[in-house]
């Protein structure tokens, strides 16, 4: 999908950047048989950009986060004012208590991994609603990136934890020994349905996005002083929305993927 102008246009390096993108990737393409059109894979770079921009903020406010919880005694007391810290605190906890819904008492060991895919997600969503940019989450480059991390993550969690029966259980779910006849049957079925999931994650992702942006930039253009402001709401629903929706399912593939009684 070609993009309009935004200010990731003017960074720095943009145009050799997508210049060697252009030359290395000419002959890259997506879709080459039947009636498919033949599409290149980077048509721009502003979701390389916008990654880009949303991974350096998430690592400077770490930082500052980090400088400040570093000396506990002064995390005792709750500072009363709003800060960064306060906002980080109330994110994660409420996410928490999310994931302890789904996943119960294993939702801290994979916290990490979910509150750093959530963050990204929300901001890199969040920055398609600041004028002039763009997200990065609405490019399937992107969004594809993040439901293969989420693929990777919960197969290792699985094989960490079931060892070689995270394998032989698509090939025999019901676990019974007449069930390993049927094994030719299921193991190809299990393997499509496990291979389609980051795909969906990532199609869902981007869909969404696209098409949210696209109804602001239609509003817009027909008037850009307030006509914009209700489809900007429902634009940072969606993006909250889009955020809990892939946090919920990578939970929900996660326990699948460990728990014992599956």
């Amino acid at each position: 999908m070609s993009h309009h102008v935004s200010w990731f246009n003017f960074f720095p390096l943009y145009d050799s950047f997508y210049a060697n993108l252009q030359n290395n990737f000419s002959h890259t393409i997506v879709f080459n048989c039947g009636f498919f059109p033949k599409i290149p894979v980077f048509e721009t770079t502003h979701h390389v950009y916008a990654a880009l921009t949303v991974f350096i903020f998430l690592v400077f406010i770490s930082i500052r986060v980090f400088y400040k919880i570093r000396d506990i005694q002064d995390c005792n007391i709750p500072n009363t004012e709003i800060s960064l810290l306060n906002i980080l605190e109330i994110f994660y906890e409420n996410l928490l208590v999310f994931m302890e819904n789904i996943l119960g008492k294993q939702a801290k060991q994979h916290i990490p991994f979910v509150g750093s895919l959530a963050l990204f997600i929300l901001f890199s969503n969040l920055i398609g609603l600041i004028p002039g940019s763009l997200p990065a989450t609405d490019n399937l480059n992107t969004s594809l990136a993040c439901g293969l991390s989420t693929f990777i993550y919960f197969n290792y969690q699985g094989l960490k934890k079931h060892k070689i029966h995270h394998l032989t259980h698509l090939a025999n779910p019901s676990g019974i020994w007449w069930g390993w006849f049927l094994a030719p049957l299921f193991f190809p079925l299990e393997m499509i349905g496990l291979c389609v999931r980051p795909i969906s994650l990532g199609v869902r992702l981007a869909g969404n996005l696209i098409g949210d942006h696209s109804v602001v930039l239609i509003f817009t253009g027909l008037m850009p002083i307030l006509l914009p402001l209700p489809f900007l709401f429902f634009g940072l629903l969606i993006c909250i929305i889009q955020t809990y929706v892939f946090c919920l399912l990578t939970c929900v593939y996660i326990l699948l993927h460990t728990d014992d009684s599956h």
